[in-house]
C-alpha cells in the first residue's frame, strides 16, 4: 500500500511539471518577441527645397571676324581650345602681299596681320581651319565664349523672388548629377507674360567648363536654417491618410512604445522631428515597426 502511494505521488508530480511546462510554452508562443533593428537621433538641418530649372548662358560671346580681305597664312588654334586673352589665333595677308610672297618664296612675310583673342575663354566654333584659304573682310572666323561670363539663368515664379535676392545661394544639379553652388547676381526687370516668371541670373561657382544652353536642375532653399532633431525616414510610421505620424521608441532592451510625433522638413532619407523633444540616448525602431501595437515586446538584432 505504501509503495502504491509513492508511485501515485510521483505520477502526479510528473503530470504537474508537464502541465506547467506546457503552460509556459503556450504563453511564450502567444507573446513572441518581434525582431527589430534600431536607430538613434542626430542633430542637424534639413533644407526645404523648391525645385526649379535653369539654363547656362554666356553673356559675352565674341565673334572674331576677318579685319581685311586676304589669305589665311596661319591657324594657331583648334575648335574647343581654351585660349588666353592676347593669344595668337590667326595670321593673314592681303591678296597682293600673299601673291608676292608666293612668287618670291621668301621666309619674310610682307603685310602680315595677326589676330589675337580679345578675352580668355573657349573656342566653340572655328570656321577657318586651314591656311591658304581666302576670306573676305568681315568673314566670321571663330566664336569665343568668355569663361568669366558664364551665368545661370533661372525662370523663377514671382512668388519665390524673396528667396532669390542678390547674394543668396542655390544648389545646381548638372545632367551628370554633379552638384555645384551658385550665387544669385541679378534679377532682370521683366516678367514673362505667359508663364508669369522672372529671369534671375546667378554666378556658377566652378572652374569646370560648362557648355552654353545646358538645362540644369536648380534647388532653392526656402526654409530658415536651424538645428533640429533628425531621424532616418525608416523610423517614421503613418496611417493610410498620412495625417498622423508616430515612432516606436524603446523603453528598455525589450519593450517599445508608440509615440506620436509632429514632423517638419524631409528628404528621401531623413525627416525632421519637431515634437516631442527626445534625448540623444533614445533609440527608435527602424526595421520591424510596421504593424506593432501601442506597446510591443521586441528583440534587437544587428544589421
Amino acid at each position: 500500500m505504501k509503495n502504491l502511494t509513492i508511485v501515485s505521488l510521483m505520477v502526479s508530480t510528473a503530470l504537474l511539471l508537464f502541465s506547467c511546462q506546457k503552460i509556459k510554452k503556450e504563453q511564450k508562443e502567444a507573446n513572441p518577441k518581434v525582431q527589430v533593428q534600431l536607430s538613434h537621433l542626430s542633430t542637424g538641418y534639413l533644407p526645404d527645397f523648391i525645385n526649379l530649372t535653369g539654363k547656362t548662358i554666356y553673356l559675352n560671346k565674341s565673334n572674331i571676324i576677318a579685319p581685311i580681305s586676304g589669305y589665311i597664312t596661319n591657324v594657331s588654334v583648334k575648335q574647343g581650345d581654351k585660349v588666353k586673352k592676347g593669344q595668337l589665333l590667326f595670321e593673314m595677308q592681303t591678296s597682293e602681299a600673299y601673291l608676292m610672297n608666293q612668287k618670291e618664296k621668301s621666309e619674310q612675310l610682307y603685310g602680315n596681320i595677326k589676330i589675337y583673342a580679345p578675352n580668355t575663354g573657349r573656342l566653340v566654333s572655328l570656321n577657318i581651319v586651314n591656311q591658304g584659304v581666302y576670306a573676305d573682310k568681315g568673314t566670321l572666323m571663330c566664336t569665343l565664349l568668355a569663361s568669366n561670363d558664364l551665368k545661370l539663368q533661372v525662370n523663377l515664379p514671382f512668388e519665390y523672388n524673396k528667396w532669390a535676392k542678390t547674394g543668396n545661394k542655390c544648389k545646381v544639379i548638372l545632367p551628370d548629377n554633379k552638384s555645384i553652388s551658385a550665387t544669385f547676381s541679378k534679377v532682370l526687370p521683366q516678367v514673362d507674360e505667359l508663364s508669369q516668371t522672372i529671369k534671375v541670373l546667378a554666378n556658377l561657382e566652378t572652374q569646370q567648363f560648362i557648355p552654353e544652353n545646358m538645362i540644369v536642375k536648380v534647388l532653392l532653399d526656402k526654409s530658415k536654417k536651424h538645428q533640429a532633431q533628425i531621424l532616418t525616414k525608416q523610423c517614421l510610421q503613418t496611417d493610410a491618410l498620412m495625417s498622423q505620424f508616430w515612432v516606436m521608441k524603446m523603453l528598455n532592451d525589450s519593450v517599445a512604445v508608440k509615440v506620436p510625433v509632429k514632423i517638419g522638413n524631409q528628404n528621401h532619407d531623413s525627416v525632421e522631428i519637431i515634437s516631442p523633444k527626445f534625448n540623444d540616448q533614445d533609440l527608435f525602431i527602424s526595421e520591424g515597426a510596421y504593424g506593432l501595437g501601442d506597446t510591443a515586446l521586441v528583440e534587437t538584432v544587428k544589421e
